[in-house]
């Protein structure tokens, strides 16, 4: 994906231990984003801030930078290079070294590599200061972000398995552990939680894990996902659906850069089937063609939110290592008023896919999710977001 051989070097932190950073996570149009500080300037405070999109799916932490010639829209202004005293363009024979990166939605951005001093919070409320982070200063951008008015969106933070990515690059005081609690999102205000690293990630003593895998030399975090239940009853799926093939893509992900998981074709025409049966024993529903993109969709008269929708398991590898979606992760729920007066419409917020199955950070709401990349296990537990500090 990336052109070039990384060369991580030591990363030096100011005034604090690394254990204790975290960064205060939002939410801007279903993406997961986290404010961070970059540069050196003559101003207070002495960095830029921006919010960059949190992606356990991909390495490469890079930022949208003044002098683009292909840039999407995004407040602030993308980042002024120029005036960083930091800034430190990574050189290969005296010319910068450049990137290319494409992401499964076709996005894609490419640019010059460089070192930068970053900023994040600690648990404190102090600033811990990282030099000589290596990341991509984009000149060349094709994002959807742009299509959203007023975005704030300037680039996405790398969280995967790669040496450039944010996790490896703040060494070994993170233990090469990162942990998060995605909160539902709402129409009103959907609370902010916090990205947290290293001593800062609580364990509880009802967690459950299964191992993380990486696949020939991908960022992605990958999972064995063995089956899928419809509240306690387990659908007739075999595990060699979900498998991993050698020759193309396939297997099971988790990823915080997919908005609705993605399931793999056999098992979503199942899995809806046996949900359009479920639903057809409830009174009041009317399947109808939904407007987000998504297949199984039903309209009812009465305000009912997530009441009467059921569960739904996927089931990982291990012994105790079933991934339970209430609800609110299964299913999205819109109110509207209409010229026949209130209508309440839900769908199931997964995606039919060829190839592949991936957990999307819809269905990853409402629980502690922790990847530890150095024991190589996905740890997590079920816990209201909303209330996460």
């Amino acid at each position: 994906m990336l052109a070039y051989q990384s060369n991580i070097r030591a990363n030096y932190l100011s005034n604090t231990s690394s254990s204790t950073i975290r960064a205060r996570v939002d939410v801007q149009f279903f993406h997961y984003i986290v404010k961070i500080g970059i540069g050196t300037f003559k101003s207070k405070p002495p960095y830029k801030e921006y919010y960059l999109e949190m992606d356990t799916g991909s390495g490469l932490v890079w930022i949208q930078c003044d002098g683009c010639t292909k840039c999407f829209k995004q407040t602030p202004k993308p980042f002024p290079k120029e005036n960083s005293s930091s800034f430190h363009p990574i050189l290969d024979e005296n010319k910068p070294l450049l990137y290319e990166c494409t992401y499964q939605d076709g996005d894609s951005t490419n640019g010059m590599l460089a070192r930068e001093t970053f900023y994040l919070r600690t648990k404190t409320g102090g600033l811990a200061k990282m030099e000589n982070i290596e990341f991509g200063c984009g000149l060349h951008n094709v994002m959807k972000y742009g299509d959203y008015k007023s975005n704030k969106i300037a680039g996405i933070m790398g969280l995967g398995w790669d040496d450039i990515s944010l996790v490896k690059q703040l060494g070994p005081q993170t233990k090469g552990k990162f942990s998060y609690c995605l909160p539902v999102v709402s129409s009103g205000k959907t609370p902010s939680t916090y990205l947290r690293f290293g001593d800062d990630i609580v364990h509880n003593k009802n967690s459950k894990s299964t191992p993380l895998y990486r696949r020939k030399k991908k960022s992605h975090y990958y999972v064995e996902l063995q089956g899928i239940s419809l509240d306690k009853t387990r659908l007739n799926i075999g595990p060699d659906v979900f498998a991993f093939k050698s020759n193309n893509r396939s297997g099971c992900m988790i990823d915080t850069g997919n908005p609705y998981s993605r399931i793999i074709a056999p098992a979503f025409d199942i899995l809806k089937l046996e949900l359009e049966k479920y639903f057809s024993r409830l009174k009041g529903l009317k399947k109808i063609k939904g407007d987000l993109g998504l297949e199984l969709c039903y309209e009812r008269s009465k305000a009912e939110g997530f009441k009467n929708l059921p569960d739904i398991t996927f089931h990982l590898q291990g012994s105790q290592a079933d991934f339970v979606l209430k609800a609110e992760s299964a299913f999205e729920v819109v109110s509207r008023f209409r010229l026949i007066g209130f209508r309440e419409y839900f769908c199931l917020a997964m995606i039919r896919d060829k190839e592949m199955s991936i957990i999307g950070a819809h269905q990853q709401t409402n629980h502690r999710i922790i990847h530890d990349t150095k024991n190589k296990q996905l740890v997590f537990y079920p816990e209201d977001c909303s209330k996460n500090p």
